[in-house]
């Protein structure tokens, strides 16, 4: 591992390594006599405030697209607790995770604490999460309807984001949440050339009035948390093609879409440090506004980042490398 620090960031990067533990949990890839690949391989993961991690195995047949597995830290070691379903949201004391392996929006969404234990169970939806709280939209009776949780899972609000009176399946909904809390809220007709987007406040109340933004051709635009709080828009990609750029920003609380500045749009998948400190972009550690802060060079891939700033190495196919708090 190789930290080379740019000195534009004091206090950014870690100094060094102290400690690392390797996971062997997913298959590897398979090539069955028939033809195809099977079996699974190691894609991503993250962890709560307390060190609880997640990590996620992308499988390669027939089946939901990923495994999700979680272990809780001891003194002797991670433990190995429970099986989650497709779409897990990390919290400061646990996770939000999705009951059910195959279907997005699950049926239903459990709030559990980071040992596994089950708090709280809501009714499934768009989810949106940070560190300290969750949103859940849906569309009810002709609104689309935004509930706030508090990381337990208690309701702290209710509020309509908006009208809706097309079909109920031609409804995407989409967005992300800053690590302040602050949501931006999507939604687009299928088949429509142009997607609404709203905010809502860390407290769950609407932040802005709804505005319009360009969409794709079948799926609401993908997006991101930045460091600073904004989102970012990525561009759709060409058909067939697996390509992640950027499109714009949409700072909070504004209503219009600003062109990503040229750092942002000349780079692609980043994962967020900590309360929303900074990026990294692979080994590349940048700022809120695009200030190069250095490189953490793992040796492996970078797959995940927690909010404990536990950082996750995918070393082959089926083990990952757990750095705790490295990035702390």
């Amino acid at each position: 591992m190789t930290i080379s620090d740019s000195g534009a960031c004091p206090g950014l990067l870690p100094a060094a390594v102290t400690c690392a533990a390797d996971l062997t949990i997913c298959s590897g890839v398979g090539y069955p006599s028939e033809g195809g690949m099977s079996g699974n391989e190691a894609v991503g993961a993250t962890s709560d405030g307390r060190g609880s991690v997640v990590l996620s195995c992308h499988r390669l047949d027939v089946g939901p697209d990923l495994s999700n597995f979680l272990f809780v830290p001891t003194r002797s070691g991670f433990v190995s607790k429970a099986g989650l379903g497709v779409d897990v949201r990390p919290l400061a004391d646990g996770f939000v995770v999705s009951k059910g392996s195959y279907t997005l929006p699950p049926p239903s969404y459990e709030f559990i604490a980071h040992d596994g234990n089950l708090r709280k169970e809501e009714r499934g939806g768009a989810l949106y999460a940070s560190a300290t709280r969750a949103v859940i939209v849906r569309l009810t009776n002709g609104e689309i309807v935004a509930q706030s949780f508090t990381a337990a899972g208690e309701l702290a609000a209710t509020a309509t984001v908006a009208s809706f009176t097309g079909y109920p399946g031609s409804l995407m909904l989409g967005g992300a949440m800053n690590a302040s809390g602050a949501t931006l809220v999507i939604w687009q007709v299928y088949a429509e050339s142009k997607a609404t987007a709203r905010w809502l406040a860390a407290d769950g109340t609407p932040a802005s009035s709804p505005f319009s933004i360009d969409g794709w051709k079948s799926n609401v635009p993908d997006t991101r948390a930045l460091a600073g709080g904004s989102i970012a828009i990525a561009a759709e990609p060409p058909s067939g093609a697996d390509i992640l750029r950027w499109r714009g920003v949409i700072a909070p609380g504004e209503t219009v879409e600003r062109p990503a500045p040229a750092w942002l749009a000349a780079r692609g998948g980043f994962l967020l440090l900590p309360e929303g400190k900074a990026m990294a972009f692979g080994a590349e550690i940048l700022a809120a506004d695009g200030t190069v802060c250095g490189t953490v060079d793992l040796g492996a891939p970078l797959v995940g980042i927690g909010l404990d700033g536990t950082a996750f190495a995918a070393r082959n196919e089926r083990t990952f490398r757990i750095y705790p708090q490295l990035f702390r």
